[in-house]
């Protein structure tokens, strides 16, 4: 009836023969923002993506069921660093949410960041967030992440852990304890409040919350990062590439 909403704590899933037709009757309007891609064209959106490479490429690979970005660093390039970025087009402000299925072939050759910053940094090509050295570090002044870096001793070699920065200052990380193995899949998701607050997702479980992790009001790409860690040639399979936010409102 006119009025009702229903209201769903997970997901709706289509079974049996709703699974082989058209299971929506009526258009569904979309009230955010939604940037998706699963990188199934002949080439790299110069439009949606702004890709950043040191001795190292990025491209994508249809060959791949469902399409796939490959980042793939450099042998004997040790820590030089690459990064695929959309323009800066969001803010927590609007309730900025991002989301990526990543593959990593070897995790003790690249440091990975996948989440929010200030800086597409293409003058500078540092990671956003790393653990370069075993210590900490940021080169944006805001951001808020995942990262798995194998110069990271203080959670592991291959923990996941969520960090941010705000204004230059350096959040207290927080360890998932969960290792990412060679040629493991992971789904890695940060939502933003209006207030900078930003929550972990990994895998669709909740592993953290970081209360002020940036500064609110600072505008926000979504960037993968990859550092080599190793003599050898490593890559990192993007499967798809999420974002979400409230539509903006002249008052």
């Amino acid at each position: 009836m006119f009025g009702q909403r229903a209201k769903i704590g997970r997901y709706l899933q289509f079974i049996g023969d709703s699974k082989h037709v058209q299971n929506v009757k009526g258009p569904m309007h979309r009230e955010m923002v939604h940037f998706q891609d699963h990188f199934i064209g002949d080439t790299l959106s110069a439009d949606n993506w702004l890709a950043t490479v040191t001795n190292a490429t990025i491209a994508v690979n249809h060959a791949y069921p469902g399409g796939w970005a490959l980042i793939t660093t450099s042998a004997g390039q040790d820590n030089e660093s690459c990064f695929l970025a959309t323009p800066l087009a969001w803010e927590d402000d609007m309730k900025a949410i991002c989301e990526a299925r990543i593959l990593s072939t070897d995790v003790s050759g690249v440091a990975l960041y996948f989440g929010f910053s200030d800086a597409t940094l293409e003058g500078t090509p540092d990671m956003p967030i790393d653990y370069a050295d075993g210590t900490l570090a940021a080169a944006a002044d805001n951001a808020v992440g995942f990262i798995c870096d194998f110069d990271d001793s203080v959670n592991g070699i291959n923990s996941i852990v969520a960090v941010g920065v705000n204004g230059t200052t350096l959040e207290t990380a927080i360890d998932s304890a969960v290792d990412w193995e060679d040629g493991a899949i992971h789904i890695l998701r940060v939502e933003l409040n209006p207030d900078g607050d930003a929550v972990f997702f990994l895998d669709g479980k909740r592993i953290g919350f970081m209360p002020t992790a940036l500064t609110s009001g600072t505008m926000l790409c979504i960037i993968t990062g990859v550092a080599n860690r190793d003599a050898g040639a490593d890559t990192v399979y993007i499967d798809r590439v999420d974002g979400w936010q409230d539509e903006y409102i002249v008052l």
